[in-house]
């Protein structure tokens, strides 16, 4: 037996809410049983002063002592995680893992220190970084003089080479559409440099087989080869740190028999390993996923001078294929630009009468959840019966949770968390927000749209400009102004039809980008090489 909690205001000196069944006291009861706050009901509203629990502990809220408060049915799991309430001097009200409301009394935990950095900040830029980068030059050139290729296996198909096949994320996802639609017609091997996990994330294509270099599961023993650092990976990119020099021999192990077929390399220093490595006789197909100016330095001078070696480049956005063909100039390398396909969604189309935004992405600085957090605020003023969810993990986390609780907007921000079901969280909204500070395309924008959703979008470099139609199929506002943004979002909350006009247009702008229509275009490639 519960009692449902209807409205929660976290005041500066009590709890005030409102839950839907008859009652006439409310109960703070103290977890050990020792103690009793109580407070009259009235046409289903009750305040509890946080001063009336004086005693440090765990107070659990209850309706005349035997249902106990919460809050399960608004579509909102998990509380604990997905809702930041905020402190109140000594009293930290927080959901259970069963959704019940409680209140923590006592001092705040003392955070953490963070961990002190092994070396300071100028000497890992200044000296660290150059040597690593100059050891990976010398140890490419080394293994490009010394290393032959071995025997052929035979292999005629395509391998996709990732970072992690069992994880999460835009590209993983992308790439798994992509090796579905080839093995329709030949075969198709991803090749996944390490694996954590037994289950993947997305699940596989059937007729794709996937192999791993490097299992992490388990606890498994670690070598000496895996503490040391990749030679043959650029220092620069941000898979670097990840991988060692045991995860180099075992691709050379597999590039060294790669004398036929196609490999398609999917970030960059992935892009200049091949480009350096592979045998002559195998097709390699560099693929960026991000756009080209955010890349660091080291790896920027290093790509201008191995992807002439490439057969091809496949790029998201015109911007980056104009680019690219200006820096590789007279090269033989092929660049084309191919947006990634709209994976199958689940979940059905999206209704303009859900009073939802939607966002997704990892919770790093790079999508700009902490600019659309405050923008959000301005759309709440105006329209406090409608809720923002972002979807995603990562290690903004904590941040965003102090974001939301400082602001009181612990009622209308959900950090739901990372999903497999994109399909149906997108479908639970109406309204779409891309906040990034940059992009490499920007392929949420895409599914969002697919679902029917009207989108905002800050114009960030790049892909959004080339996605949206400003006022037809959605809304560009300009990079990182957090009121324009806000402002936007409130617009289409108060104006149903526009973002019933908007989503309609968008699910004809996202056809362009079904896997079918990309995937033609990646047929058409490969034939040519």
């Amino acid at each position: 037996m519960h009692a449902e909690i209807t409205a929660l205001v976290v005041a500066s000196e009590q709890l005030e809410l409102t839950v839907d069944a008859a009652g006439q006291e409310l109960v703070a009861r103290r977890r050990d049983g020792s103690e009793e706050v109580r407070v009259p009901v009235a046409d289903g509203r009750a305040e509890l002063p946080f001063a009336r629990m004086d005693r440090d502990g765990v107070w659990d809220l209850w309706l005349d002592g035997d249902r106990r408060v919460g809050r399960h049915g608004d579509g909102i799991p998990d509380k604990r995680r997905t809702v930041a309430l905020p402190r109140r001097g000594r009293a930290q009200p927080f959901y259970t893992v069963d959704d019940d409301l409680s209140v923590r009394v006592g001092a705040p935990a003392q955070p953490k220190p963070a961990p002190k950095r092994p070396t300071p900040t100028f000497v890992r830029r200044r000296i660290v970084r150059p040597l690593a980068i100059a050891a990976h030059r010398l140890c490419a050139r080394v293994v490009q003089a010394l290393v032959r290729p071995g025997k052929p296996d035979g292999f005629e198909g395509v391998r996709i080479l990732l970072m992690h096949a069992y994880g999460m994320g835009g590209t993983i996802r992308t790439c798994l559409t992509l090796a579905e639609h080839l093995a329709g017609h030949g075969q198709v091997e991803v090749v996944s440099f390490v694996r954590t996990r037994d289950e993947p994330f997305f699940p596989f294509p059937e007729g794709v087989e996937v192999t791993t270099l490097d299992d992490r599961r388990g606890g498994a023993r670690r070598g000496l080869l895996a503490r040391l650092p990749s030679v043959l990976v650029h220092p620069d990119d941000h898979t670097y740190a990840k991988l060692s020099l045991l995860t180099d021999i075992r691709l050379l192990r597999r590039l060294r028999s790669m004398r036929s077929g196609v490999l398609v390399t999917t970030r960059p220093g992935f892009n200049v390993l091949a480009a350096r490595h592979a045998p002559p006789e195998l097709t390699v197909v560099g693929q960026e996923h991000m756009n080209i100016a955010s890349h660091l330095p080291g790896l920027t001078r290093d790509i201008g001078r191995t992807y002439a070696k490439l057969d091809a480049l496949a790029v998201l956005t015109e911007a980056d294929r104009a680019d690219y063909a200006r820096m590789l100039g007279a090269a033989r390398t092929r660049v084309e630009q191919i947006p990634n396909a709209v994976p199958a969604l689940g979940g059905g189309l999206a209704s303009p009468d859900n009073k939802v935004v939607v966002a997704a992405g990892r919770l790093t600085p790079q999508k700009g959840f902490d600019l659309l957090i405050p923008a959000f605020a301005d759309v709440v003023r105006e329209h406090p019966d409608w809720q923002l969810r972002i979807h995603g993990a990562g290690p903004q986390r904590p941040e965003l949770r102090r974001l939301i609780a400082d602001r009181d907007l612990y009622s209308s921000v959900f950090l739901m968390g990372p999903t497999a079901q994109l399909g149906e969280a997108l479908a639970h909204g109406s309204i779409f927000v891309l906040s990034s500070r940059f992009e490499g395309f920007g392929m949420v924008i895409v599914e969002a749209m697919s679902k029917g959703l009207a989108v905002v979008s800050f114009d960030c470099p790049r892909g959004p400009s080339e996605i949206i139609s400003d006022g037809v199929d959605g809304v560009l506002v300009p990079e990182l102004d957090i009121a324009a943004l806000g402002a936007a979002v409130s617009e289409l909350a108060g104006d149903r039809e526009r973002r019933a006009r908007l989503g309609a247009a968008a699910i004809e702008t996202a056809k362009r980008y079904d896997r079918e229509a990309i995937g033609e275009r990646w047929d058409a490639l490969l034939a040519s090489l």
